[in-house]
């Protein structure tokens, strides 16, 4: 096979190679190729760039998407037309590695646009920065998103280091004064393993910019900084953005980013290290049942799998999506990358394809706790047609999911989740607190100080007071044929497919008076609430406000299984509320004023 058509990933005829999870691992150096798609994936190619090449813009020289986003950084509306700057520098990549004449002539119009999106106002505190659109500069934000930086810098290193001769040499020059200023933001920026991403992508982009540019100092930063990131990694036995669809898949894409662009041996095996460690904590979470990625997560923008995770994990493993993940897939350049070296250990293929046992239950420890924090423990329970995660501890943050569970419905898979929502959305001022055991686990939700609104800190308000029409803990399970019943000194059953979640309530308390629950129903499923506060416009603070909290007892039975029929209850002693149930044998503790932070 020709050293071009190695660097793309056949997914009709995937064979599976790597070291296994070792101490050390030493690496080749990688070569300095041009990319170039082979027959097997020219179908997938063709896809990805087919919907793209009709949302070309002409005029602009960029193509065109919607404004969508987790509801900050942007001031521009929903939905609104715009040219995005990674979108478009992800097309740019594309067009080069299909490679004809034509995708060379499109590629280098919306490069040379994408230059000039670029800050380069030495006076500016974004010098160095894109905007996430055309039409908002990075001034325009609120407030700009650093990390833009590393974003587009690990795309210009990626055409550089794989495209550069195909491309005019002015045009590449100026490339190379942008990828220069966007690494010394990345430098001067300096973020830590506390933030794994963006930490690896920025030493990712200083370690291939320091080939390209055949700058030393900027190798060496990138050296240090995977370093670093190895041994955060090393230390805690993950990262802080546990067990995260989203995130996680971009960290793995990142250590290969490391893989084919930088030729720094130390800082290949770190990355080689930190990438065969993430894969063995994807293959514990995963559920070869529903094909889902099994909870609880720290950081998410979705309840289920999103096509291209699906695909992800697909082309890595050899095992195709099952169910709900079986979707059609929208391929970017990262899903067409050299996958020779890279692919998903060995050894942990079989996990993706079935449990250890039948159930099985696991605990995963992606952070420990400190005096200070409660660490990052995870507990999962699985069968063959069903899983139920949680954390021992998270915010109520949308991006978060203090409890997930999946199982088999009548089409698709059916998902469970809880929430507190003010207003209709998710409220970032919450915390849950579980005990699980088997498919049984006990939830807490109490208030959290010093976290903002719809963010944990963007919207943080600066008296701590929030104002709220409605204020409710929702636990919903979304399928087809979902639909829920009472159950007589029970509470609620949740049932879809052969499941049924049996839900045991507690109670519920909004400023120190007992809040009533209800059950309802919503468009794609049925959901029981805690109704913290619903009426006239109310205004709280999680530090002043008395105690506000709900509690409830959780199991996942088949439907024949017995529901167990004791009841949640809780005692106060000290100022601190103990939550038990005799579904599991350890108790929950919460505060039951929520102190300053």
């Amino acid at each position: 096979m020709s050293l071009h058509r190695s660097r793309i990933l056949s997914l009709l005829v995937l064979t599976m190679a790597g070291p296994a999870i070792a101490q050390e691992v030493v690496v080749p150096p990688a070569a300095v190729t041009e990319a170039r798609p082979g027959p097997a994936v020219s179908t997938l190619l063709d896809s990805a760039l087919r919907d793209r090449d009709q949302r070309f813009d002409v005029t602009a020289g960029l193509m065109t998407s919607r404004v969508g986003g987790p509801g900050y950084h942007t001031r521009l509306p929903k939905d609104q037309l715009v040219h995005g700057t990674k979108d478009n520098a992800d097309y740019a990549h594309l067009l080069l590695l299909r490679g004809q004449p034509e995708d060379v002539a499109r590629a280098s119009v919306i490069l040379d646009h994408l230059l000039t999106l670029q800050n380069t106002d030495p006076a500016s505190p974004n010098v160095g920065l894109w905007g996430w659109f055309a039409e908002e500069a990075p001034s325009q934000m609120a407030p700009a998103d650093q990390n833009w930086a590393d974003f587009i810098g690990a795309r210009l290193v990626e055409i550089l280091v794989a495209h550069e001769a195909r491309l005019a040499p002015e045009l590449a020059a100026r490339m190379r004064t942008a990828l220069g200023l966007a690494t010394r933001l990345i430098v001067r920026r300096n973020v830590g393993p506390e933030y794994t991403n963006i930490c690896t992508m920025g030493a990712a982009v200083c370690l291939g910019a320091g080939r390209v540019l055949q700058d030393a100092d900027l190798v060496a930063y990138g050296r240090r900084r995977i370093a670093a990131q190895r041994a955060a990694c090393e230390a805690n036995g993950g990262v802080p953005e546990y067990n995260s669809p989203h995130y996680t898949t971009i960290l793995l894409q990142e250590l290969e980013r490391i893989l084919r662009v930088s030729d720094d041996a130390p800082a290949r095996a770190d990355a080689e290290w930190m990438r065969q460690r993430i894969w063995t904590l994807i293959a514990d979470q995963f559920h070869p049942g529903t094909g889902q990625w099994s909870g609880a997560r720290s950081r998410t923008y979705n309840d289920q799998l999103r096509s291209t995770q699906a695909l992800f994990l697909w082309q890595r493993t050899g095992v195709a999506p099952r169910g709900a993940a079986r979707m059609s897939f929208a391929a970017g350049p990262d899903d067409l990358q050299d996958l020779t070296e890279v692919r998903c250990p060995p050894a942990l293929v079989a996990r993706f394809q079935a449990l250890p046992s039948d159930p099985y239950e696991m605990t995963q420890t992606w952070m420990p706790a400190t005096p200070t924090t409660p660490g990052a423990v995870l507990h999962t329970w699985f069968s063959e047609g069903a899983t139920l995660g949680s954390a021992t501890q998270a915010s109520t943050w949308n991006q978060q999911r203090p409890l997930v569970g999946y199982w088999r419905a009548q089409e698709g898979v059916a998902i469970l989740r809880l929430r507190l929502l003010k207003d209709d959305k998710d409220f970032a001022s919450g915390v849950v607190r579980t005990a699980h055991q088997g498919p049984r686990l006990l939830a807490v939700l109490g208030l959290a100080a010093g976290q903002g609104d719809w963010h944990p800190t963007i919207d943080r308000p600066a008296d701590g007071s929030f104002t709220a029409r409605d204020l409710r803990l929702r636990l919903s399970l979304d399928a087809k044929d979902a639909r829920i019943a009472g159950i007589a000194a029970v509470g609620w059953t949740l049932t879809a497919g052969d499941h049924r979640l049996v839900a045991h309530l507690g109670e519920a308390r909004f400023d120190g008076q007992l809040a009533p629950w209800e059950a309802g129903e919503h468009e794609g499923g049925v959901h029981i609430d805690a109704v913290l506060h619903h009426g006239e416009a109310r205004t709280f603070a999680p530090t002043t406000v008395a105690e506000t909290m709900a509690g409830l007892g959780l199991e996942l039975l088949d439907l024949n299984e017995v529901p167990n029929t004791n009841p949640v209850t809780s005692t106060v002693a000290d100022g601190r509320r103990t939550w038990t149930w005799a579904g599991v044998s350890a108790s929950v503790t919460a505060p039951v004023r929520v102190a300053m932070p």
